[in-house]
């Protein structure tokens, strides 16, 4: 009789314990998304590299509007085009 006691009471102590186990919520996968980017990326003609449009710096060449990724990257650019002409 003892036997079935304790196992009886052993049973309701795994059931309590699996169910205080599965009611904590559990973190949404969303939650660990990075953060989307707000900013177009754009090419650096110069030296190829990719960089924010807010932060780039503008040159309009021949009509056409140019970004860069440094005030030296620009400048050598514009030399290139004039050498061109």
């Amino acid at each position: 009789m003892r036997l079935i006691f304790y196992t009886l009471v052993i049973f309701a102590i795994y059931w309590l314990l699996r169910s205080f186990l599965k009611s904590k919520p559990k973190k949404k996968a969303s939650s660990q998304l990075p953060p989307q980017i707000e900013d177009e990326l754009v090419k650096d003609p110069m030296c190829g590299i990719y960089i924010p449009k807010q932060k780039a710096i503008t040159a309009k060449i021949g009509g056409k509007v140019y970004y860069f990724c440094s005030q030296k990257c620009k400048e050598e650019y514009t030399k290139r085009q004039e050498v061109k002409k």
